[in-house]
């Protein structure tokens, strides 16, 4: 009877093995804890030596846009189409800025078509901190269970600055921030007059008599827009990082920007005085401003992106 049972031990305790090894393999979580440890086994049957396994949180990126660009900019319009790649290590979460479409109405723009019809927004949708608001309400009614998910920002060009203030704001739910040819964080920002609404109701107008304006007004709006933003991140976005941040940044040899390179190695200067411990700049010679746009610098993104993944 002896034998029988520790027979049976030995079978239960194998199939434990296996389900433990199936849960891992398939990234599976379980009560929404990160890195949980669960001990498999409580009941009768088990050995004297509980099992335990670590379960893998399921990863969310979720991106921003830089400034005037297409949600097919990530994908459709690149040549190593990233986000096909990006899927390949999680959940991917994308939309489009509203305040983008206004390029739906500059005929002078080639692509013009390519941006929805959608301007009715108001100063609200474009302040950062209700704006963040809104993508994280909608990323919760997109996927189920959604505390079960570690987000990886990723943000583009003045994405980077939403995309920071997004990892910011949800700290304890980022894994990493990706940052890709960042914006500068702005530092005592002060709008000037001629891009300064007093009321939504004014902003609001504006918008609407766009689509019977010229590209000057497109272009004054686009500056009214990045204007109210750079001065909310001046007032509220920490250099002092709370979660681990990444920046791909590409400098140019021979330099076509003058005084781009400086910039670059002034942020990222700057960034690593105020975190020693929590940031890296990953630099790219004379990929352009759209880095992910090419294959081999989008592997190694993506290849970076893996390594933060299974370090959990």
């Amino acid at each position: 009877m002896t034998n029988i049972l520790n027979n049976e031990n030995t079978y239960y305790d194998k199939y434990q093995k296996y389900k433990i090894k199936y849960l891992s393999l398939k990234n599976i979580q379980t009560g929404g804890v990160f890195n949980k440890k669960i001990v498999m086994c409580n009941d009768t049957h088990s050995s004297d030596k509980p099992l335990i396994a670590y379960i893998m949180p399921k990863i969310l990126f979720v991106m921003f846009l830089g400034n005037g660009a297409n949600i097919k900019d990530w994908n459709e319009n690149t040549k190593s189409k990233f986000l096909d790649r990006l899927k390949t290590l999680g959940s991917v979460y994308v939309y489009q800025d509203k305040v983008h479409n206004i390029l739906h109405y500059d005929l002078n723009f080639p692509d013009h078509k390519e941006y929805d019809n959608d301007i009715n927004f108001d100063l609200s949708y474009v302040k950062p901190n209700s704006h963040i608001k809104l993508v994280r309400n909608d990323i919760s009614n997109k996927y189920k269970n959604i505390d079960d998910y570690k987000f990886i920002p990723i943000g583009w060009s003045a994405g980077s600055l939403l995309a920071q203030y997004f990892t910011q704001s949800y700290a304890s739910q980022c894994l990493h921030c990706i940052l890709i040819e960042p914006a500068s964080i702005p530092i005592n920002f002060i709008i000037s007059e001629q891009f300064t609404v007093k009321s939504n109701i004014q902003f609001k107008k504006m918008l609407q008599n766009l689509k019977y304006c010229n590209t000057d007004d497109i272009v004054l709006m686009e500056n009214i827009i990045w204007n109210l933003r750079l001065s909310f991140y001046s007032k509220h976005l920490k250099l002092k990082l709370q979660v681990p941040t990444t920046s791909f940044v590409n400098i140019e040899y021979p330099e076509i920007h003058k005084g781009n390179n400086k910039i670059r190695f002034d942020e990222i200067k700057l960034m690593n005085k105020h975190n020693p411990d929590k940031y890296e700049a990953i630099i790219f010679i004379n990929k352009t401003h759209t880095i992910f746009n090419f294959i081999q610098p989008a592997k190694q993104i993506i290849k970076y992106c893996k390594s933060i993944i299974t370090k959990i």
